[in-house]
């Protein structure tokens, strides 16, 4: 009895095994599919001098929860995002009422301008 066990359980797994790499195929050619699709945004010559590899970005943004500390100390730390000028606890709109924060980093590209800022003000949409 205990071969049989043994043998029905590596069935299973093997059965697993199997439906994970067919879903993970299934994935993977939607993704390979979508990349073969031309650019929607090309058609507007307002997007036509970027590419989607190409852009120079000046700065990335990003929101995060106060509550999630966890991501909160690895943005700040790890990748030395600092808190943006336009998230709520900089501009003074809402104190510490808001539940998140506008972490940002400069890129290469956003070194050389990094001078000219735009002021705080409101935030035009936190959680009032």
């Amino acid at each position: 009895m205990g071969i049989t066990r043994k043998s029905n359980r590596a069935k299973e797994k093997k059965a697993r095994r199997l439906e994970e790499r067919a879903a993970m195929d299934a994935v993977c050619a939607k993704v390979d599919a979508a990349n073969k699709l031309e650019d929607p945004l090309a058609a507007f010559p307002a997007f036509k001098k970027y590419d989607r590899n190409g852009t120079q970005m000046k700065k990335v943004m990003l929101t995060v929860f106060k509550h999630n500390h966890g991501a909160y100390q690895f943005f700040r730390e790890a990748l030395q995002f600092e808190i943006d000028e336009t998230s709520p606890s900089m501009s003074g709109c809402c104190g510490d009422d808001c539940s998140y924060e506008i972490l940002s980093r400069r890129t290469k590209h956003g070194e050389a301008s990094a001078g000219h800022t735009h002021g705080g003000g409101h935030c035009g949409g936190c959680c009032h």
